[in-house]
């Protein structure tokens, strides 16, 4: 007798716990208040394509050789990263890239870049003139990289690649790159 209230017991632990999970999982996030007045302007929630260069506005540029980024995000965000032209100031490629993920911008051209990058969650655009813009709308913060990544001279037949290791630890950035905080204005430009 003893035995069965045991399995009975375990049965009825294990289907409850399953259900919470499963209940945890299915759960609607709300939205923040924020959030809201975002979607009253117009915004949308979405998540985004991996390449987000032409539908946001910015003309992509490729190189002859096949340099590239390899991408790694770990978990604690996600990442929306512009690669820009040292010498231009003008954005070359704009990838998001999901946590827990990889991805390869491949063809950059020969010149030297740096990074803006924007960590969050709950990516969220809007239409305008110029093509979309979007932004992420919880746990945001914004960088640009203080190293450079200097894809070779003119006319050399190098390939040259770059890996960048994107975590967060403890609420912590743990980049294999360095970079300062910049304000959603700046990583706008």
């Amino acid at each position: 007798m003893n035995i069965r209230i045991t399995i009975i017991a375990l049965g009825l632990l294990a289907f409850t716990s399953c259900h919470h999970r499963e209940s945890k999982e299915n759960s609607v996030v709300e939205l923040t208040q924020a959030q809201q007045k975002l979607l009253e302007a117009g915004w949308t929630t979405i998540t985004p394509n991996e390449d987000l260069t032409e539908e946001y506005g910015m003309k992509p540029v490729y190189g002859m050789q096949d340099n590239y980024f390899d991408i790694k995000m770990g978990k604690g965000c996600n990442v929306a990263v512009k690669i820009m032209d040292l010498r231009t100031d003008k954005c070359i490629r704009y990838v998001y890239v999901a946590e827990n993920t990889t991805t390869t911008v491949q063809e950059i051209p020969q010149g030297v870049y740096y990074l803006k990058l924007a960590y969050g969650y709950d990516w969220m655009e809007k239409e305008t003139d110029d093509g979309k813009q979007g932004k992420f709308t919880r746990n945001v913060l914004y960088e640009r990289s203080q190293d450079t990544f200097d894809f070779g001279i003119k006319n050399s037949s190098d390939e040259i690649n770059y890996r960048l290791d994107i975590n967060v630890v403890d609420s912590r950035l743990e980049n294999n790159f360095h970079a300062i905080p910049i304000d959603e204005k700046e990583f706008m430009k």
